[in-house]
């Protein structure tokens, strides 16, 4: 079998990355192999082996051409849509596999015939790596076999979409995207297709494939990182690894037991937050059947197996990429039925476990016994009422515990279940619990692209945003800030009636055609998405619509994250843009050069709870909220919407301001409560955490209407007395 391997580096990527790239390469992968290396506006390397050729793409008129519709060298437009080019220019007559690898990628076992088997299978067309958590690829890794007329049709479509400029006719035309429309239609011709990364979840295809048992694909803006494990996966992943992180601060130690490692994913999950607590080591001991299975409807698993040789070479690959920067991970997994391993094995040492494993009641209560000495013990999948289809174990045995428990209501899934799943918390005697939960509200903020992505759009939006926001003091005047909730148009008048009395608007892109359809133009509307313009967001609207009512001169605060595509639709509108950078995780861990210009400017995760931020920025103290409601109206029809509806009560805690959100099933208690989804959620959680900044500056707030954003102000405010106005007298009269 002839076959190459094609990669792509632009500026700066062979010091940064490609060099460990190219080395492993040529260290692990087969003799009889090739590999071309694309390399555009940089200066060409040399690699003293054979098998490896340095191009240029800017040899290329393909590429030059390209390059005058997407501008720059190094902007997200240009970066994802170069990879047709190279692999086009790659092939020879006779290649029977042709596969692209992302340059930041490392390889540390040798490329056996097991792997190639898989990526290069005879009887298909394609390998690629779906993700079905946002239903599109990962352009990390995609294989045509040239020798089926299929796979070859296939290549040379993805081809000539690009060279004949085709591409621009499509709402989204980075590289995956376009592959995927062109699978779309391919696949109705006979196309064969196998999905290599089958079963994962959340956005990190790469490394649940077969190919996280022999590469890392890093991430980052140095490539030195690997994938966030908790972006786009279940809920509930989340809360175990906030939990913990408790146990950390409460022991200082992360001993980590986990029954059911699957793929490895939640190891890796689980060691990330331990070592981003601050701890130098972490321990995991991992059970599963692995692929030696076992009885399935008995033990309730949904699942597909993974092998063990998987997981260990994967957590072992991950052990050495955290040992180059001083950390250890030391793991051991243990394979069989833990009826067996586990209850049989010596008790271990753990501070924290995970019982995720077999689901009938007797393996349950078996793992739990041999596991009750440990401080931290949080069941997975309890189905708080019985239901056909519902596994019995955890809800049983949790039920049965004396010891301190804590229930946790997740909106997760369980497949073909109306309730939703619970993880449930057991703490030995002796040990702190953590707060009550039912949905407390915790902020932690989680980046909606990955952060090298969002690097990308900060550096293209940083060198072409002309204007910038500047800081402003303190004045009397009123900011309105408006979002999109339901209850806005009830109070159009009033909005109007403030603006021409002087008061100023800050409204999200939502709120925009609304304002503009009653006559009001925003002072100000602020975008942050880093989601391209093309396509319906997740509330089920066509984002280029929102703009329709856009006349020349209108006001934008358009963040550096923003994806440069809405950019560049409100420049060709005539809009004026004032730049600003918002602060999310990824300011917090680098330091980008852009990041000098312009204002870098707190809040939630959200526009809406970046408005009292910005407005504040620009001398607001005097704050009015409309359409802070974070529901959706009773009659929403799921269909209509990308997210899971969900129902949820806000209520007060025991501490003064404490806010606790109460969740149920969308079909449960219809009129109680606030229909909405986990995205508006995270806003309530957002403005949560705000009120408490509100509060510590003093300012005077406003919020109108009866939404969920003006109930969590009213517990929150509870207790708070704004200052009385400044009336020309001494201090203390």
């Amino acid at each position: 079998m002839s076959t190459k391997i094609v990669t792509c580096m632009g500026p700066g990527a062979y010091d940064s990355y490609g060099r460990a790239f190219v080395e492993s390469w040529v260290k692990y992968w087969p003799a009889d192999m090739l590999l071309d290396v694309w390399v555009h506006d940089a200066p060409l390397f040399a690699v003293p082996d054979a098998r490896v050729n340095i191009r240029s793409l800017n040899d290329l008129d393909a590429f030059k051409k390209l390059k005058s519709v997407l501008g720059g060298s190094d902007g997200p437009s240009l970066q994802y849509s170069f990879k047709a080019i190279a692999i086009a220019n790659s092939v020879t007559p006779e290649l029977d596999w042709i596969a692209f690898v992302d340059a930041d990628t490392e390889t540390f076992f040798e490329i056996d015939e097991k792997l190639l088997a898989e990526v290069f299978d005879a009887e298909q067309d394609l390998t690629y790596l779906w993700r079905k958590a946002v239903s599109e690829s990962e352009g990390s890794w995609f294989a045509f076999n040239l020798r089926t007329p299929q796979g070859a049709s296939l290549a040379a479509d993805f081809y000539g979409l690009y060279v004949s400029l085709e591409f621009k006719h499509f709402q989204k035309q980075h590289d995956n995207a376009i592959l995927d429309r062109l699978v779309t239609i391919h696949r109705a011709h006979g196309l064969r297709i196998k999905n290599l990364s089958e079963g994962a979840l959340g956005l990190d295809a790469f490394h649940q494939s077969v190919l996280g048992a022999y590469m890392i694909h890093y991430k980052g803006p140095n490539k030195t990182t690997i994938s966030n494990p908790g972006l786009g996966v279940p809920t509930r992943y989340n809360t175990l690894c906030e939990l913990l992180r408790f146990s950390i601060e409460a022991l200082g130690r992360a001993d980590i037991v986990e029954v059911g490692t699957w793929n490895g994913s939640r190891a890796i999950h689980m060691a990330e937050t331990a070592f981003q607590s601050g701890l130098s080591k972490v321990t995991y001991v991992g059970f599963d059947t692995f692929d030696d299975g076992n009885d399935r409807q008995h033990e309730g698993h949904t699942k597909p197996h993974a092998s063990a040789e998987f997981v260990q070479r994967r957590l072992s690959i991950y052990k050495e990429h955290v040992a180059r920067k001083g950390l250890n991970f030391d793991f051991m997994l243990v394979r069989g039925n833990t009826l067996t391993t586990l209850a049989a094995m010596q008790p271990p040492e753990a501070s924290f476990a995970y019982i995720d494993g077999g689901h009938s009641v007797e393996t349950v209560r078996s793992d739990y016994a041999a596991l009750a000495h440990v401080p931290y013990v949080v069941f997975d999948d309890i189905i708080q009422e019985p239901e056909p289809g519902a596994p019995d174990g955890p809800r049983t045995i949790f039920n049965e515990l004396t010891a301190p428990r804590q229930l946790i209501q997740t909106p997760d899934a369980y497949l073909g279940l109306s309730q939703t799943i619970s993880l449930g918390l057991v703490v030995r005697e002796g040990y702190a619990m953590p707060p009550a939960r039912r949905q407390q509200i915790v902020v932690r903020p989680v980046d909606s692209v990955d952060k090298s992505e969002q690097v990308q759009h900060i550096k293209c939006n940083t060198a072409a945003i002309p204007k910038w926001m500047e800081a402003y003091q303190a004045h009397e005047r009123t900011a309105l800030l408006v979002s999109a909730g339901p209850t806005l148009s009830k109070y159009l008048d009033d909005i109007r009636a403030k603006q021409e009395a002087g008061a100023t608007i800050f409204a999200v892109k939502h709120a925009f055609p609304i304002l503009k359809a009653a006559g009001i133009t925003p002072d100000y509307t602020v975008v942050l998405d880093p989601r391209p313009i093309e396509g319906r967001s997740t509330h089920g609207i066509v984002r280029t619509t929102l703009f329709d009512e856009l006349l020349a001169g209108d006001k934008f605060l358009i963040a550096t994250m923003t994806h440069p595509s809405v950019r560049e639709w409100l420049e060709v509108r005539g809009a004026a843009l004032y730049g600003w950078h918002a602060h999310t995780q990824l300011h917090v861990e680098n330091k980008l050069a852009e990041f000098q210009k312009g204002l870098v400017i707190g809040g939630g995760t959200c526009a809406a709870t970046r408005l009292p931020m910005l407005a504040f920025v620009m001398g607001f103290r005097r704050l009015t909220f409309y359409g802070y409601d974070f529901f959706y109206e009773e009659d929403t029809k799921q269909e209509d919407i990308k997210q899971e509806l969900m129902r949820i009560s806000i209520e007060g805690g025991a501490q003064p301001g404490e806010i606790i959100l109460n969740m149920s099933k969308a079909g449960e208690g219809a009129g109680v409560g606030f229909l909405t989804t986990g995205e508006l959620v995270a806003a309530m959680q957002d403005l949560a955490q705000l009120t408490k900044w509100l509060m510590a500056n003093q300012l005077s707030v406003d919020f109108v209407g009866e939404g969920a954003g003006a109930q969590i102000w009213r517990f929150a405010s509870a207790n708070y007395h704004l200052p009385g106005e400044y009336a020309d007298r001494p201090p203390g009269h």
